[in-house]
């Protein structure tokens, strides 16, 4: 069925706070909290990176899932007085839909790498496979976003305000390098460590613009009208906190607060300035310093 006949999202293009959300603060609380939960069945319990869960990795529940968000937005959109929902309902089937697409095709990494001449390890292979799996990520999205008869800018993907968001942005880059460096770069021989930066900046920059597009800048534009900006800066980064809170599964029970910390500030930040500059692209970049570092410091083979 073509949903190419819903309304589009309207797209918010002033960098400022939009307007003030109709409601009480417990009716937004209680969106908070039904919105957190709906998160955490696509990006928690759908997750194809671990298997704490037997839903993880699994095409069936994704599928599933899928189907569910799908019938509620086209159930919400033909309601008179539920329609406002709608526009979030259908930003998580099109999250849903990225889970099932990753399910299904994600593990043709290594025939993507042969494809390529490159060996299935190494720093390349690390990177090019992040690069597949941005695909399988921003594609559907794209795909999706369009047939609901909404513009690429409803997702902030736009211009923007270059000048603070890829500005701030790139000098964060380059902060979080020099430190890699400063601090990681003693332990590489010269080529080594050239392959570490290089192939480091393209898994670094495929992974912030999958995980910003796909966790963040799908939401926004449609939490806001319900909760508020503050409250969808706040919602996106405490689901960001939540999924990457798995990751502590390769590290030592100890840094559980401290990379719940480290995930939820960096979501604040990464939202507020999408908000500011009206654009996901300095978010992308302030992202990718993150992941380049922990490239460097922890995936790059040496």
């Amino acid at each position: 069925m073509s949903v190419g006949a819903l309304h589009p999202v309207p797209e918010h293009r002033e960098s400022g706070p939009i307007a003030t959300v109709p409601g009480s603060l417990a009716y937004r609380a209680v969106l908070f909290i039904l919105f957190l939960a709906c998160a955490l069945t696509i990006f928690l319990f759908g997750s194809n990176y671990y298997k704490a869960f037997p839903t993880n990795g699994n095409a069936v529940y994704a599928a599933v899932l899928s189907a569910v968000f799908l019938g509620a937005a086209l159930a919400l959109k033909r309601s008179q007085t539920l329609a406002k929902y709608w526009p979030v309902a259908y930003a998580f089937f099109t999250a849903a839909i990225v889970n099932l697409v990753s399910a299904l095709f994600g593990g043709y990494n290594s025939a993507v790498a042969r494809a390529l001449g490159l060996p299935a390890s190494g720093n390349e292979f690390v990177a090019v496979a992040k690069v597949y799996e941005a695909a399988l990520v921003v594609v559907p999205i794209l795909v999706l976003i369009r047939l609901s008869g909404a513009d690429l800018g409803s997702v902030l993907i736009r211009r923007g305000d270059l000048k603070w968001g890829l500005g701030l942005g790139a000098l964060v880059l380059f902060n979080f390098a020099t430190s890699a460096l400063i601090f990681h770069g003693t332990g590489y021989a010269p080529a080594a460590l050239g392959s570490a930066v290089v192939w480091g900046s393209v898994f670094a920059l495929s992974n912030g613009l999958l995980e910003e597009l796909w966790f963040r800048s799908l939401f926004l534009n449609r939490l806001a009208p319900l909760i508020g900006t503050t409250g969808s800066i706040a919602l996106t980064s405490v689901w960001f906190a939540i999924i990457h809170l798995l990751g502590v599964a390769y590290l030592p029970a100890v840094t559980i607060p401290i990379f719940l910390v480290n995930t939820l500030t960096l979501g604040i930040g990464c939202g507020l300035l999408m908000r500011k500059t009206g654009s996901l692209w300095g978010a992308v970049l302030m992202h990718a310093a993150a992941d380049l570092y922990l490239f460097v410091a922890m995936l790059a083979v040496k």
